[in-house]
């Protein structure tokens, strides 16, 4: 009851806080467009999610890159895969051999950018997996931009990680990169000057860091910062995203914003 009564207060607060004036806000899908209403009709991250969202016509899809314990590149959320299977600690090859629970592969970022260049009016926002072998992040940024410049597709790409130390090493190999910081935690989250001064494009902040923070909101947009608020799943928080005028939602279930 209590932890109810601390988020309609966050919600009261947000609604105050923020401007009167409604405009339209950005949807991106979260892993790709998996459900029909909330039913889960896909897997996350695969190419078939990939089409979905596209055929809806979101303004923007995310998903998730790790390296494998051989050097390449795969899309995939958690590091985990199965029992016995991980994206960082298995072979391309023995992941490539595995098929989700819908019965798609593990798809590669070549795959999926190579589908994602058939609408290039839809940002692909690709989020840089922690690892813990160093080094690691720095190749994936490295393989990734090859791709991305090999298809001609920077002006469609950003990049989103939990880590600065990340995205400064995605804007020191291409400066002209678009990267967004993301948080879930209220200490470990920017304000807007620092946000600034690192260079970065967009900050990516969760429903319960950005909420407790509406005055950041205003600020961010005085910096020309983009900004996104995650997890976007219901009405409510889609009118206060747009009332205190958000950039981007992102969302597991599009369809409920996508007219």
């Amino acid at each position: 009851m209590k932890k109810i009564f601390a988020i309609l207060s966050v919600v009261v607060m947000a609604l105050t806080a923020c401007t009167q004036q409604t405009h339209k806000v950005k949807v991106l899908a979260h892993r790709g467009h998996v459900s029909a209403g909330k039913e889960v009709v896909t897997d996350e991250n695969s190419l078939d999610a990939l089409r979905r969202a596209q055929e809806l016509g979101v303004n923007g899809v995310e998903f998730d890159v790790h390296l494998t314990a051989d050097n390449q590149l795969v899309v995939h959320h958690d590091n985990k895969i199965a029992e016995g299977l991980s994206c960082q600690g298995s072979t391309f090859d023995e992941i490539r051999a595995y098929r989700l629970p819908f019965g798609n592969q593990i798809p590669t970022p070549r795959e999926w950018l190579e589908q994602a260049k058939q609408t290039p009016h839809i940002m692909q926002m690709i989020e840089i997996k922690a690892h813990k072998k160093e080094g690691s992040e720095a190749e994936i940024v490295r393989q990734t931009l090859a791709i991305i410049h090999e298809l001609d597709m920077l002006d469609q790409i950003c990049f989103v990680s939990f880590n600065s130390n990340t995205l400064d090493e995605v804007k020191r190999q291409e400066p002209n990169a678009k990267v967004v910081f993301n948080s879930s935690s209220l200490s470990k989250s920017w304000p807007p000057k620092k946000v600034h001064e690192h260079g970065y494009d967009a900050v990516s902040y969760n429903v319960s860091v950005i909420l407790n923070r509406t005055e950041w909101i205003e600020e961010f947009r005085s910096y020309g910062i983009d900004t996104f608020l995650w997890m976007v799943n219901s009405d409510l928080l889609h009118d206060i995203a747009s009332e205190c005028r958000f950039d981007w939602i992102t969302s597991d279930y599009c369809e409920l914003f996508v007219k």
